[in-house]
């Protein structure tokens, strides 16, 4: 049992209703990689634009951030490059800047 057993458990449970329903699938792993990371990251580096502005950022940002956090995890620490271990490197790269942005907002009070 390694530490990703838990996490499977969860994706083996809920990918057989996405399974059946490929428009909700396609439309969630395409806001999940070309929008959401680098959303969450134009909240970090850009604070005065307007939300035009921030929703075309996000797309080029999401690209170039889940690209190369994949390709940089699978080179430097030998990663594989599997559904799974996207998902979560997604996951990871989304929540680090959306923690950054809450501790400022916090932090400024």
């Amino acid at each position: 049992m390694d530490w990703l057993f838990p996490i499977r458990q969860i994706f083996e449970f809920v990918l057989p209703f996405f399974e059946r329903l490929p428009v909700i699938r396609a439309l969630l792993g395409f806001i999940l990689v070309f929008f959401l990371p680098g959303f969450a990251w134009t909240l970090v580096f850009f604070k005065q634009i307007k939300l035009i502005e921030r929703i075309a950022l996000s797309f080029g940002l999401s690209i170039a951030i889940v690209t190369l956090s994949i390709l940089a995890l699978n080179l430097l620490l030998g990663v594989s490059i599997t559904g799974l271990n996207s998902l979560l490197i997604i996951v990871v790269v989304t929540i680090i800047p959306i923690l950054i942005y809450y501790l400022r907002k916090l932090i400024k009070g």
